[in-house]
């Protein structure tokens, strides 16, 4: 049987927007700028270039008008090529970023919700990451932790479970305090039993 393939959108990609897009739009704003600045700096360099040779030029104006109109249309040529390159890179970089932040916020998510449902009470079973995920370690080191809290609270609750049993071996009367107090510690080990299935 063949395994199912997800189709992802880009919204997918987008866990903890919050966090995700604080990273994406300070990278994008800073690549705009030094795409900007490497381009004006290009373009002025052209600029420089074409006024140099239309003032040499000056001496052949008959030929200085087809050369200059040649060198403005190349300099309109690379600023486009260089708009164009820059919105593309962006664009790439962007989509880049929001991939790369979702390979963090996606564990980082998943521990919240173990940590939300720890908080609850629930010690539900911690699923690996998926291959290429970062923090790796850092999830191994809590499913550790995870796994060593569940370990305890089970062992408790056997406990528990093991004097409730032997409580009523002992015949403690239901209907007094003690035997109200055995019936709630009764229902407690069975919350507890169903929040660490």
């Amino acid at each position: 049987m063949s395994k199912k393939k997800h189709n992802r959108k880009i919204s997918n990609y987008l866990i903890d927007k919050k966090l995700q897009l604080r990273y994406v739009i300070f990278v994008t704003t800073l690549s705009a700028l030094i795409c900007g600045m490497l381009g004006f700096l290009i373009w002025q360099q052209a600029d420089v270039a074409t006024n140099i040779i239309r003032e040499q030029l000056a001496d052949a104006p008959d030929m200085a008008d087809e050369v200059i109109r040649s060198l403005k249309s190349e300099d309109q040529n690379l600023i486009f090529t260089m708009v164009a390159s820059g919105v593309g890179l962006i664009v790439l970089l962007s989509l880049l970023l929001v991939v790369m932040t979702h390979k963090v916020a996606g564990p980082l998510f998943k521990v919240t919700r173990y940590l939300d449902k720890m908080r609850d009470g629930r010690l539900d079973t911690v699923w690996p990451l998926r291959k290429g995920d970062m923090l790796q370690n850092f999830y191994l080191k809590f499913s550790a932790m995870h796994t060593s809290v569940k370990a305890r609270h089970v062992e408790t609750n056997e406990t528990l479970k093991n004097f409730v049993a032997l409580a009523e071996a002992a015949g403690i009367d239901a209907s007094g305090d003690q035997g109200h107090r055995l019936d709630e510690l009764r229902k407690h080990c069975e919350q507890r039993s169903e929040a660490l299935a």
